[in-house]
C-alpha cells in the first residue's frame, strides 16, 4: 500500500498464527530500504510486494532491524544469501551484539531456534548502528527514536515527509485500534520502560502509524499515544 511518495507498507502473510506482517518500504533515487524482514519463507512474497510498489526488488541496498525478535529478523540470512546486490544492516547500537550472535536474544523462546539458525549459517554483520535522534537522508528524512522496553535496543522510525511513525512492535494494531506494547511477553520493568519509551512520540507529528503487527492506523494517533500513556 503506498503511503506517499517514498514509502509503502507491505502486506506479508505469516504460515503461523499471527496471521499477517507489515514490513515498511522506503526509497529515494540512491536507495531502497526495507524495514524489518520477516521470515526466510517469506523473501518471495517480499520481491512480488516490492514490485507491486513500482521498486525494482534488485535496487534493495539496506535493511533497517527496529529490533531482534525473529519474525524480524531471521529473513535476514536467505535475503543475504540471494542478493546480487550487496546488502548494509543498520540496528540500533544495543541491539547489535543480539543480532550478530554475541549475547542470547532477550526472548528465551526464540533462543534454541537462534542457536539453530547460527550452526547452519555464518553470524549477520551489522554495517552501521543507530542511536537515538540520529537523522539519516533516505526517503526524504528519517528519524531515529530509540525506544527501549520491548527489547533494549528497539527503534520508531518517523519518515518526515509524510508524517509517518513506523513502530515495530513498540505498539499495535488490534481491531483497528491502537493498543500498546504485548504486555504479556515483557516483564514488568520491561513493560514499564516500554510505556515510558512512548513519550518519546509525543512531540512527533504523526498522521499515519505502521505497525509490524496490525498494518496502519490514522485516526489521531497523536492523541492515541497519549492515551496509551496515560
Amino acid at each position: 500500500m503506498r503511503i506517499s511518495e517514498g514509502i509503502s507498507m507491505l502486506e506479508i502473510a505469516m504460515h503461523t498464527k499471527n496471521g499477517v506482517i507489515y514490513p515498511t518500504l522506503l526509497w529515494d533515487d540512491e536507495n531502497v530500504i526495507i524495514i524489518d524482514i520477516g521470515m526466510p519463507g517469506q523473501l518471495k512474497q517480499i520481491q512480488e510486494a516490492i514490485k507491486k510498489e513500482g521498486v525494482s526488488f534488485e535496487r534493495l541496498n539496506k535493511v533497517i532491524i527496529t529490533h531482534q525478535d525473529l519474525d524480524h529478523t531471521w529473513g535476514l540470512y536467505k535475503l543475504l544469501k540471494e542478493s546480487k546486490n550487496s546488502i548494509e544492516i543498520l540496528t540500533h547500537e544495543d541491539e547489535k551484539p543480539y543480532l550478530q550472535g554475541e549475547k542470547n536474544l532477550v526472548r528465551l523462546n526464540q533462543r534454541k531456534m537462534a542457536e539453530l539458525i547460527l550452526k547452519k549459517n555464518p553470524p549477520l554483520k551489522v554495517n552501521a548502528t543507530l542511536k537515538d535522534d540520529d537523522e539519516l537522508p533516505y526517503s526524504g528524512g528519517i528519524k531515529i527514536i530509540h525506544t527501549p522496553g520491548h527489547t533494549p535496543g528497539h527503534i520508531c522510525i518517523y519518515h518526515k515527509k509524510s508524517k509517518t511513525l513506523i513502530v515495530g512492535d513498540a505498539l499495535r494494531v488490534v481491531g483497528g485500534q491502537l493498543i500498546g506494547p504485548r504486555k504479556k511477553i515483557l516483564d514488568e520493568k520491561s513493560y514499564n520502560l516500554a510505556i515510558k519509551s512512548l513519550k518519546k512520540l509525543k512531540k512527533f507529528d504523526i498522521e499515519k502509524v505502521i505497525s509490524y503487527h496490525g498494518g496502519l492506523f490514522t485516526e489521531n494517533p497523536n492523541q492515541r499515544i497519549r492515551e496509551i500513556i496515560n
